[in-house]
């Protein structure tokens, strides 16, 4: 989206009428950013590591996180225009910040942890709460060995034992035999 283009629609769109509305038409838009966040676009071809950019607003972060407030206000605040964050995928981030501008969050067996793993980081407790939840509802036989791996990475020792308990459960022990020759 072309800055100028963004500038015409927020001014000449009336209908945005609530705080709410004004932020999400924010969301990941250039129009008044301060800063630009860098992560690595996992879904690039070959493999090679891209960088893809979200475009952020100082001020709507830091009243969101008081770790985003120390980053960008603190006594050590951050003085670059361009942020890399190595330890997410460019998605992850970008669901954190939809969630900051918006309260909405898009979650899947793909992000979930990685997901929760930056509500905690960036002390979003309502964020992670969402995270919990969803795999409260959603985990089961077909996604728990993807969510699995990330729940011992991220040393989330809850979620890792949801997990186990999924495993245990959706085994049928009665099918389960050794062939001969183990």
């Amino acid at each position: 989206m072309s800055l100028d283009l963004s500038r015409e629609d927020y001014w000449s769109a009336t209908s945005r009428c609530t705080i709410s509305e004004r932020c999400k038409f924010l969301f990941n838009n250039e129009l008044l950013s301060d800063v630009k966040f860098q992560a690595v676009d996992r879904d690039c071809e070959g493999g090679s590591k891209k960088m893809k950019q979200i475009s952020a607003h100082k001020f709507l972060l830091a009243i969101s996180s008081p770790v985003f407030y120390a980053m960008f206000y603190g006594e050590l605040a951050e003085k670059k225009d361009s942020i890399d964050v190595s330890d997410c995928d460019h998605k992850s981030l970008l669901e954190l910040f939809r969630f900051v501008y918006s309260d909405e969050v898009n979650l899947n067996a793909d992000n979930v942890m990685q997901v929760l793993y930056l509500a905690k980081k960036y002390m979003l407790p309502s964020l992670a709460d969402k995270c919990s939840e969803f795999l409260r509802e959603n985990l089961d036989a077909s996604n728990v060995f993807h969510v699995l791996p990330d729940a011992q990475k991220y040393e989330e020792k809850e979620q890792e034992n949801h997990c186990w308990e999924v495993i245990d459960n959706g085994i049928d022990r009665r099918e389960v035999s050794l062939s001969p020759g183990y």
